[in-house]
């Protein structure tokens, strides 16, 4: 005889214990996203960071490059390095870039001729004319759209254009304007889309700001003691110069160092010497680039805030030959 089957009571989740369940698992599920957004936000600006370093790379060592073989010869009148601060600085009207200048000097480029030195396309020279800008706009359509940004761009003209048109000036600025159209910062809308004569070439981008300081050796004389006074001369509108002109001869700028035992006249800094030019860079993220194009800021100190969270800063001292 079988015995009858036993079905024992099966009993289930009360629902304290259902609450006190989907409150832990929210409490997990809250404390993993929190640690997702943590590790995202720290890869983000990583990414930033190193897209950045990138950027700043590529230009520092390309300006310190050109910088190691400048071209100065002494003994003359003639002009060999301008340097002056935008008069408009680059970027939408409501803003700009906070300092750029205009870079010309001669030197003894390695990708002359389009890094054909010693081939056919070789016309001679070793002296070539290099120019840096920022400008701001598409680095695609060479225009102002939606789609710009802050670009650095760098001119290299040949050592037998160089030559023929820029060597022995008294104003390498008025002879670099006037070669003939084909060596100014031109876009597709001045130039054609299909010049192949406009020799303006991209560098990088997001380069918000960059500042020029050139170290000078002053030598003062006092009575029968003679000091050599190392200054720094940094361009810019609420720097010490807003020009600096390098002759055969003799230094003219419009800058006066102050500082102490360092408090060098404009007299005196006409006559030194040039010994070291220092790069400075501020290199926005993409996010930044887009933020400053859209936001509104309510006042100077929140967007100087804003740029500090979303910029980097890079620098490179370059010691130029004896001159």
């Amino acid at each position: 005889m079988k015995n009858p089957t036993t079905h024992r009571f099966k009993r289930g989740f009360t629902l304290i214990e259902l609450m006190v369940a989907m409150a832990i698992a929210v409490i997990i599920m809250g404390m993993l996203i929190g640690i997702t957004n943590v590790a995202m936000g720290t890869w983000q600006r990583s990414r930033a960071e190193v897209r950045a370093s990138r950027q700043a790379k590529a230009l520092l060592d390309l300006m310190a490059k050109d910088l190691e073989c400048l071209v100065v010869r002494s003994g003359n009148v003639n002009e060999w390095l301008y340097a002056k601060t935008e008069t408009v600085l680059p970027g939408p009207a409501t803003d700009r870039s906070t300092n750029a200048a205009e870079f010309i000097f001669f030197s003894a480029a390695s990708d002359r001729y389009k890094g054909g030195a010693g081939t056919a396309a070789d016309k001679g020279g070793d002296v070539c004319t290099v120019s840096y800008k920022l400008a701001y706009q598409d680095p695609l359509e060479g225009a102002d759209n939606p789609e710009s940004t802050f670009v650095f761009y760098r001119q290299l003209m040949d050592p037998k254009p160089t030559f023929d048109t820029m060597l022995g000036k008294p104003d390498i600025k008025v002879a670099f304007d006037a070669t003939a159209g084909k060596n100014k910062f031109e876009t597709r809308l001045t130039a054609g889309e299909n010049n192949g004569t406009s020799k303006y070439d991209f560098v990088c981008e997001n380069i918000y700001q960059y500042s020029i300081t050139l170290r000078v050796d002053v030598t003062s004389t006092v009575g029968a003691v003679t000091t050599v006074k190392p200054v720094r001369v940094t361009l810019g509108n609420d720097a010490s110069a807003n020009v600096f002109r390098l002759y055969g001869d003799r230094i003219d700028t419009d800058g006066n160092v102050g500082g102490g035992a360092m408090t060098v006249s404009n007299a005196e800094l006409k006559s030194g010497k040039v010994t070291a030019v220092e790069i400075s860079l501020t290199v926005l993220s993409d996010f930044g680039i887009n933020q400053l194009k859209s936001r509104k800021f309510s006042s100077p100190a929140d967007k100087a805030k804003f740029l500090a969270q979303h910029s980097y800063e890079f620098s490179k001292t370059v010691d130029v030959p004896g001159l």
